[in-house]
């Protein structure tokens, strides 16, 4: 289907020549002239909203109200003039999506509204997601799970910073917007942001934006994932890598809550709550001197650990079976199921990579599954080999020993496999062959 598209502008040749721009792009346009008129064509049912701020019978603003009081959820990208950057910043709070400055060029509408669409789409289809179930990372089967959600949910009533900490792949980001949604501040925005995915510079405009011009290619204004976060969550995963000067940055920011965007002067204030997530040990950080020592104290007035998942056994069962139904509803193979065999071994296996493994794991067997009954012989070999090696007995400790030595060797030596081999004594090509063995 065509994506539906609201253009509302009071301007006719703005509101003529985007009509025409996007229809010939393959969207279903229709348009609007005030506040009122919008609201009343959102009703019919659009998923993008392109929207002047300066309108007669409602601004845009009003508009932005409106649709959440009535519960209808498009996508918003606002349009404003130039030097009217604030009450964008407001409609951004409201909930907004992003916005442009008059004049724009064309492309760059084009380029907001594709990013706009597939915010649109990955929204939908998460909404789906959980009308059917609840996520599988939220699945508390196993005491050890229970009593970490019910420490978070307790932790959510305040503002209180909350440091989540284990291993990658065990579900910090899930837990963190439980804390939102469990939070006075569940009606406002959860903005997530992956310290570890960016360079230093690109993190930096990431999180606190940007002036028109602070440096080339800085045709726009950037609002930030801090202002955005403003009335709401935001939640720093891989806290641990950021550098040392932006960790200073960061401390104003929990310290004063306020900040400035890159290559402004006007001092800007932000109300949020900071969740903040890393795999890595903090404290040894900080020994190191590769972390703020104040930093770190502000990030832990409430730590959560979630434990790694081979230490939640009833907890990887009830994934499994939800991970199962949800890959077998979208492969439609509705009558797929584990075979106990099958669920044994998933719960002997030791799950290096966690959710996200076993994840992968149960979307592989429901797709390559010769039959309703999902068998050992349709999970990975590495995996069969790996648990059949790793029962009670002495052999089975052993092939423990060595999994676990080669997983804190590579995680000492930061991933890299030429120093973890000179460490252990073995040849380059050996270990490669034991981190596949390991599933590390």
């Amino acid at each position: 289907m065509k994506p539906r598209l609201l253009i509302v502008d009071d301007d006719a040749a703005i509101r003529a020549s985007l009509a025409e721009r996007f229809a010939a792009r393959a969207y279903a346009v229709s348009t609007a002239t005030s506040g009122v008129e919008a609201v009343e064509r959102a009703r019919s049912g659009v998923e993008l909203v392109l929207l002047d701020l300066m309108l007669p019978q409602g601004d845009g603003l009003w508009v932005l109200h409106k649709l959440r009081e009535e519960g209808l959820a498009p996508t918003v990208v606002v349009i404003t003039a130039h030097g009217s950057v604030a009450k964008a910043v407001e409609a951004m709070r409201t909930g907004a999506y992003d916005f442009l400055q008059k004049p724009f060029e064309p492309e760059l509408v084009e380029r907001t509204l594709e990013r706009a669409l597939e915010r649109t789409r990955l929204v939908a289809e998460n909404r789906v997601l959980k009308g059917q179930r609840p996520s599988p990372a939220l699945i508390a089967a196993d005491p050890r799970t229970q009593h970490l959600l019910a420490r978070a949910r307790k932790a959510a009533r305040s503002d209180a910073t909350v440091l989540l900490l284990g291993e990658s792949g065990t579900g910090k980001e899930v837990l963190a917007q439980e804390l939102h949604r469990s939070s006075p501040r569940a009606d406002g925005p959860f903005v997530a942001v992956n310290c570890a995915a960016l360079s230093e510079s690109l993190l930096e405009t990431e999180l606190f934006g940007h002036e028109k011009g602070a440096f080339t290619g800085a045709s726009q204004t950037h609002v930030g994932r801090i202002e955005a976060a403003h009335g709401g969550t935001l939640f720093l995963d891989e806290i641990g890598d950021t550098s040392a000067a932006l960790q200073a940055k960061l401390l104003r920011v929990l310290e004063e809550r306020r900040f400035e965007r890159v290559g402004g002067r006007r001092t800007l204030e932000v109300d949020l709550r900071l969740v903040a997530a890393t795999n890595r040990d903090l404290r040894q950080r900080v020994a190191e001197g590769a972390f703020r020592e104040d930093l770190f104290y502000r990030l832990h007035v409430i730590a959560l650990e979630l434990p790694p998942l081979r230490e939640r056994p009833l907890d990887i069962e009830a994934m499994a079976r939800v991970f199962v139904e949800r890959f077998a509803r979208e492969v439609k193979r509705p009558g797929i199921a584990l075979a106990p065999e099958a669920l044994a071994l998933l719960r002997a296996h030791t799950w290096p990579g966690n959710v996200r493994e076993l994840r992968n794991v149960c979307e592989r067997a429901v797709v390559l599954a010769e039959s309703d009954a999902i068998e050992p012989a349709d999970l990975p070999e590495d995996l069969r080999a790996a648990s059949s090696a790793g029962g009670d007995g002495f052999h089975g400790h052993v092939e423990h020993y060595r999994r676990e030595l080669l997983r804190e060797t590579l995680a000492e030596c930061g991933g890299n496999q030429t120093d973890a081999a000179r460490r252990l004594g073995l040849q380059r090509t050996y270990l490669a062959r034991l981190i596949r063995k390991y599933g590390l």
